[in-house]
């Protein structure tokens, strides 16, 4: 796969867990935050949203297998690269919405 598709494809799977997190009331990109969602630790959870949770967990997971994925074929490098630019991605799109 190249470097874009890998670009587009965590972006999409990043912007709706930011959606989802938005919904369940929790800052996923605080210290700890997401280590907790794979724990499936729902304590965190600001509101009440099962369905909501299910799903952010599981694109969580779907998000580290595609960041190894990007590594094992093009390289450490290349994966911290794509997710960087997926962060920035995300990050762009949402700061609209946090006002």
């Amino acid at each position: 796969m190249s470097l874009e598709h890998y670009n587009a494809e965590l972006a999409s799977i990043d912007m709706e867990i930011a959606r989802l997190a938005q919904l369940c009331g929790i800052q996923m990109l605080q210290p700890g935050v997401a280590e907790a969602v794979l724990r499936n630790d729902s304590s965190l959870c600001n509101s009440t949203n099962p369905l909501a949770w299910e799903k952010l967990r599981g694109l969580l997971v779907l998000h580290y297998h595609v960041v190894a994925e990007n590594a094992a074929a093009d390289g450490v490098d290349a994966a911290a690269e794509t997710l960087r630019q997926a962060l920035q991605s995300v990050s762009a799109r949402m700061r609209p919405q946090q006002q």
